[in-house]
């Protein structure tokens, strides 16, 4: 299993997967999701790009539902897998 950080600053990070990400939380000052997916060094790696919505945000076209963390100060972030096109990571 293995860990990995997406900032909350409206924009798309491509990571490298060999795996779907199983669970999802808020950091503690809400600066980033985290979230943790299986990881196996035989398998095929893919480069996949999530953002963090926050609830009522407008999703891009194709966006795929992650995980939902929980509430942290009255907030609630939404990790999204969206199109690599168009990110900068």
């Amino acid at each position: 299993m293995f860990r990995y950080e997406v900032p909350v600053d409206d924009r798309p990070h491509v990571l490298t997967l060999t795996g779907d990400p199983v669970a999802v939380a808020a950091s503690p000052g809400l600066q980033y999701v985290e979230f943790w997916a299986e990881h196996d060094d035989s398998a095929g790696r893919t480069d996949r790009a999530f953002r963090v919505f926050g609830t009522g945000q407008p999703l891009p076209p194709g966006a795929r539902w992650a995980g939902t963390c929980p509430r942290v100060s009255g907030l609630v972030w939404h990790l999204y897998e969206i199109s690599p096109e168009g990110s900068d990571d």
